[in-house]
């Protein structure tokens, strides 16, 4: 039966690939929770400007680094590739 140009063609991906993108898509979500708790915390800090937006900017700087690592991850996922861990690593510096 030829399929109809109105339905969605749904990706199916193998249980070890579907346990990866959970997996990947976890640990993405927690570096955003860890960043937003963490980036709050200092703004509420009352601590010197300088040393302030020093360690504003390293968080930024961790969270970007974390964050293309995962994409990363995403994408090769994305094409059905699994080419290396989706644990979330903490890229401190």
């Amino acid at each position: 039966m030829p399929t109809q140009p109105y339905e969605a063609k749904v990706p199916i991906y193998s249980d070890d690939l579907l346990a990866d993108w959970q997996r990947t898509l976890a640990a993405l979500a927690d570096i955003e929770t860890r960043y937003e708790i963490e980036r709050d915390h200092l703004e509420s800090w009352s601590g010197p400007a300088e040393v302030k937006d020093h360690i504003l900017a390293e968080l930024e700087h961790c969270h970007r680094t974390s964050r293309e690592r995962l994409a990363l991850q995403l994408e090769r996922l994305h094409h059905g590739r699994d080419l290396g861990p989706a644990t979330p690593r903490r890229t401190d510096h």
